[in-house]
């Protein structure tokens, strides 16, 4: 009698082991089928969304070759200033009702004057206008073109993408930027179009994982969707990834944006029944709970090895941006008043050039000497490839000092020179305006050559 029980219950259980292997491979089929399905959803949201952006970057490429802009940028100053500004204005309307944009627009590298077809609308001053910081950034940035997500003061605060491209002569040299906006509500459109027909969530995302384009426009330039970063999507094709327990995310960078594309998801139900599922996992949970746990603890070991911590820079052991923004929040207040004042610095001219491990060596040499001047009197946070940012418990004053000697070992030592900024912290004010006070000091220095230590005053 005991053989027999143990051989019925051996027939039963390897009965269920059978029945669960034969639905497995009939849903796994079902579920390739969809996944199939999807990725050729996905491939036809991308194809839609790149033809509607890439239009507007055409345009702003064939604005910065055309050679009357040329011209009238080289020879600015043979025009009186009303002269030049009814000229540009005329060229920019004409552009902008021709082609149906929201705006369009010419900054001039000699004058600093912002032309649109409204006439000269500013004069970009970084050290008056913190927001004006974006024309040096993007020149010192080493792209051809970019795209900004802001709201358009000209239309109503509108969200509009910028596409800002440069303008140079024929020998390289800048002669300005130009470019156009698209206000965002066509595109927003395009989106609610795609949630509805696949019931999909559609996301543009910079590489920090930022929104920039959502049908909500609470989240853009304020949600960030970080665990699509880590999916490591390349330009080819979508990365799959699965969310939650019944969610699902592909992802796909596009080149020539310099964003991802998100798609999100919910998995629909399997045509099996769910009852006659649930009664097979549990007739075989005995026999192969053991092993999924395993499976289980093993995996997730290995995948929390292989994405590490996302809040460390790798090279030089030191917080980085992400932990800054977790930490703090770029768009709240300091809740400490342990630091005292704010410090941004980076190695000149290194930022024009790919990162290389000689490189990525002298930024480790150069956080050793700050380490070492600083001692335990504030905290170092690399920010990105060639700049670094410092919280100092000391006021702007002493901080001065001390990166003083850091410029001074940092050439003498490693070969290079800095450009640092130092701003006392204001509490009153957002870590966001802090942070430009001290890196509008520290492209003065830039745009004197560097190598050197500025106070914002």
């Amino acid at each position: 009698m005991k053989k027999i029980k143990i051989c019925a219950s051996m027939a039963i259980v390897i009965s269920f082991v059978l029945a669960s292997l034969i639905l497995f491979i009939a849903a796994q089929h079902e579920r390739e089928n969809n996944a199939h399905t999807r990725q050729i959803m996905a491939e036809h949201v991308y194809d839609s969304i790149y033809n509607h952006i890439m239009e507007p970057i055409i345009v702003s490429k064939s604005m910065a070759y055309d050679s009357f802009l040329h011209d009238k940028l080289i020879n600015e100053d043979s025009y009186s200033e009303k002269e030049i500004e009814a000229i540009m204005a005329d060229y920019l309307s004409t552009l902008r009702k021709k082609l149906g944009y929201a705006s369009t627009f010419v900054v001039s590298e000699k004058t600093h004057r912002y032309y649109t077809g409204d006439g000269i609308v500013k004069i970009l001053n970084p050290q008056d206008t913190p927001y004006d910081i974006w024309y040096p950034i993007f020149l010192e940035s080493g792209k051809e073109y970019d795209l900004d997500t802001d709201r358009d003061q000209a239309n109503n605060y509108f969200w509009t993408i910028f596409v800002n491209i440069k303008i140079t002569d024929t020998n390289g040299k800048i002669l300005g930027v130009c470019g156009i906006g698209v206000i965002m509500d066509k595109l927003q459109e395009l989106f609610k179009e795609f949630e509805d027909e696949f019931d999909i969530k559609v996301n543009l995302i910079d590489t920090e994982g930022l929104v920039q384009v959502d049908t909500i426009s609470q989240n853009i330039e304020n949600a960030y969707i970080t665990e699509a970063i880590l999916d490591k999507a390349g330009s080819k094709s979508f990365t799959y990834s699965n969310r939650g327990v019944n969610g699902y995310r592909m992802t796909r960078f596009i080149d020539d944006l310099d964003w991802f594309l998100v798609v999100q998801g919910i998995l629909a139900q399997e045509t099996f029944g769910p009852n006659v599922i649930l009664l097979l996992v549990l007739s075989c949970l005995l026999v192969i709970f053991t092993f999924y746990f395993v499976v289980y603890i093993i995996s997730k070991n290995e995948k929390q090895a292989e994405i590490g911590d996302p809040l460390e820079d790798k090279t030089t052991g030191l917080p980085n941006r992400n932990y800054f923004k977790e930490a703090y929040g770029e768009m709240g207040i300091f809740t400490t008043t342990r630091y005292k004042s704010l410090v941004f610095f980076d190695i000149d001219n290194l930022g024009i050039k790919k990162i290389s491990d000689s490189s990525e060596e002298t930024i480790r040499d150069l956080v050793r000497i700050a380490k070492g001047i600083i001692f335990e009197q504030g905290q170092l946070v690399r920010w990105n490839e060639d700049a670094l940012l410092a919280l100092l418990e000391i006021p702007a004053e002493s901080a001065k000092y001390k990166f003083n000697e850091i410029c001074r070992r940092s050439k003498d030592e490693l070969g290079v020179t800095l450009s640092v900024g130092i701003s006392d912290i204001n509490l009153s004010d957002s870590i966001k305006k802090n942070y430009y006070r001290s890196i509008i000091a520290c492209y003065a220095v830039k745009e004197e050559g560097g190598n050197g230590v500025r106070l914002y005053k």
